[in-house]
């Protein structure tokens, strides 16, 4: 038989920029996280959509 290769475990998400690590591992810490689900709330944050503030909508009278 052959030998299975060795994998590393990966956690599903792609290479995370230094700061991208720090601040989820701030978030993971502060909000009772792991540091991969704090790291995927923020990449789900940044790639949404953005609001219209309402300040910039016009308003009727």
């Amino acid at each position: 038989m052959a030998k299975k290769k060795d994998r590393q475990a990966t956690s599903g998400i792609a290479a995370a920029s230094r700061a991208e690590i720090h601040e989820a591992a701030y978030f993971a810490r502060k909000c009772g996280l792991t540091r991969d689900e704090a790291l995927q709330m923020i990449r789900e944050a940044h790639a949404s959509p953005t609001l219209r503030p309402a300040e910039t909508e016009k308003r009727k009278h």
